[in-house]
C-alpha cells in the first residue's frame, strides 16, 4: 500500500460518484459502502486531486495515508522533536569525542607523571578531541621505544570519554652476587638433599638440618698450621622445605568454553534500559564484549556496539574427595607462582578439612625440594682488625 490513501467520500448518492470514478479510470483499491450517501476508499495518492472534480456536493476527507505519505506526516507532526533529537545526537556526538580525563595505571608515582607528560607532546590531554586507533598505535609504540629501560608494555584503551593508559614496568634483572672472597649459606631452614660444590669447603653433608644463614660451603680453608686461606666458594645447594597452606575450593565447578561462532549488534541504551536497533537470534549462552560509540555524562543515552560469543559451560559437582585432590593441585600451583627455585614436589599432607557447604577449606602441608643457595661475602681477618 505505498503511497496510499484511505477517503472517506460523502454525497446524495454515493453509487453515482463510484460510477464516475469507474469512468475516469481511477484504480479504487478497495470498496467500503456505508451507507447510500457514505463509502470509505482506498486510492493511489495522485488521484486525491481528481476527488474533489465531480460535483461540489460530494465532501473527501482523509482518514489515513499508507506508506511514505504516513511516514511524511509522521515527520511534519513530530518535526520539531525530530530535529532537537538530531541535534542532540550531534552534540551528544561531539561531546562523546572529547577526552575530559586521562588515567595512567601504574605503581610508580613518579613514572605515572612523566607518562601523562609525555602523552601531551602527542596531544593527548584532557579537553582534546580523541585520537584514532592508528595514531594511538604509533603513540604507544613511540613511547615504549623511549621507555626501554623501564617499560615492558604500553597500552591506550578508549573508555567512553576517558583514556585508560595501562603500563607494565620492565622488571629489573637481579643480578647474582659475587665477591672476591665468599661462602654460600642456607637461604632457609631446611635439611640438605644435595651439593654441588664448585670450589669451597664442604662443612655440611646430605640429610643434615641447617639453619636460615648456616655456612654450607666455606670460603675459608683452614691449613694444618691453622692459618686461613681465603676463596671464593661456589655451587648450588639443594634442599627439602616445608609449606603450609590453607586452601578454599568449590564443590560445584563452571567452566567456559568459546564455539568460535559470535555476532555483532547495536544496542542504545537510555536511562539504564537496552533497546537492539536490529532484531537477532540471541545465544542460548554467550558472553560480550562492548564498545562504546557514543556518550556523554550528561545526557543518559549511550549507543553500543556489542559482539556476542556463543559460549558452552560445562557444570561439574564435585565430592569432598574429588575437591581436596584438586586442592591439592592448586595449592602446589600457587606455591609454584610464588616461588621460581622450587624443582620438585616431594610430599603433599593434609591436615585439616573444613566443609563449608558450597566449598571446603583445607590445610596443606608441602614438602619440596628447592635451591636454597645463599651467596655471602667472606672477609679476611687482616681487614676485620684494620677496620
Amino acid at each position: 500500500m505505498n503511497d496510499n490513501i484511505e477517503v472517506k467520500v460523502t454525497g446524495k448518492n454515493v453509487n453515482n460518484y463510484i460510477k464516475w470514478l469507474v469512468s475516469k479510470k481511477v484504480n479504487v483499491k478497495k470498496i467500503n459502502i456505508l451507507s447510500h450517501n457514505e463509502v470509505i476508499l482506498i486510492i493511489d495518492n495522485k488521484y486525491y486531486k481528481l476527488l474533489n472534480s465531480y460535483s461540489k456536493t460530494y465532501k473527501i476527507f482523509i482518514l489515513k495515508k499508507y506508506g511514505k505519505l504516513k511516514l511524511l506526516e509522521l515527520i511534519k507532526k513530530n518535526l520539531i522533536i525530530i530535529i532537537s533529537i538530531f541535534l542532540s545526537l550531534i552534540f551528544l556526538y561531539f561531546l562523546s569525542n572529547i577526552i575530559f580525563s586521562i588515567d595512567v595505571i601504574s605503581n610508580d608515582e613518579e613514572l605515572s607523571t612523566k607518562i601523562k607528560k609525555e602523552l601531551e607532546n602527542y596531544d593527548i590531554k584532557k579537553y582534546r578531541l580523541k585520537k584514532d586507533y592508528e595514531y594511538l598505535e604509533k603513540v604507544e609504540e613511540n613511547i615504549l621505544n623511549n621507555n626501554k629501560d623501564t617499560l615492558e608494555w604500553v597500552e591506550i584503551e578508549n573508555s567512553g570519554t576517558k583514556y585508560i593508559v595501562k603500563l607494565v614496568e620492565r622488571k629489573k634483572e637481579v643480578q647474582e652476587k659475587s665477591y672476591q672472597y665468599q661462602s654460600i649459606v642456607a637461604s632457609k631452614d631446611a635439611i640438605i638433599k644435595n651439593i654441588k660444590a664448585i670450589s669451597g669447603e664442604k662443612i655440611k653433608t646430605i640429610n643434615q638440618y641447617v639453619k636460615k644463614d648456616e655456612v654450607i660451603i666455606s670460603g675459608i680453608l683452614v691449613k694444618p698450621d691453622q692459618t686461613n686461606i681465603y676463596t671464593k666458594a661456589q655451587g648450588v645447594v639443594y634442599g627439602e622445605v616445608w609449606y603450609e597452606a590453607t586452601i578454599e575450593y568449590p564443590l560445584y565447578y563452571q567452566e567456559e568454553s568459546v564455539t568460535g561462532k559470535s555476532k555483532n549488534v547495536i544496542s542504545l541504551y537510555f536511562f539504564d534500559k537496552k533497546i537492539s536497533l536490529f532484531p537477532y537470534k540471541q545465544y542460548k549462552q554467550f558472553k560480550t564484549k562492548t564498545q562504546t560509540l557514543i556518550e556523554n555524562n550528561y545526557i543518559p543515552i549511550k549507543v553500543v556496539k556489542e559482539k556476542l560469543y556463543e559460549v558452552n559451560i560445562k557444570e561439574e559437582i564435585y565430592t569432598e574427595e574429588e575437591a581436596i585432590g584438586k586442592a591439592i593441585e592448586l595449592g602446589k600451583k600457587k606455591l609454584q607462582e610464588k616461588n621460581d627455585n622450587i624443582i620438585e614436589f616431594n610430599e603433599v599432607m593434609v591436615s585439616d578439612v573444613e566443609n563449608l557447604n558450597s566449598k571446603i577449606k583445607v590445610k596443606l602441608f608441602m614438602s619440596v625440594t628447592e635451591n636454597i643457595t645463599k651467596i655471602v661475602e667472606v672477609k679476611e681477618e687482616k681487614e676485620q682488625k684494620e677496620q
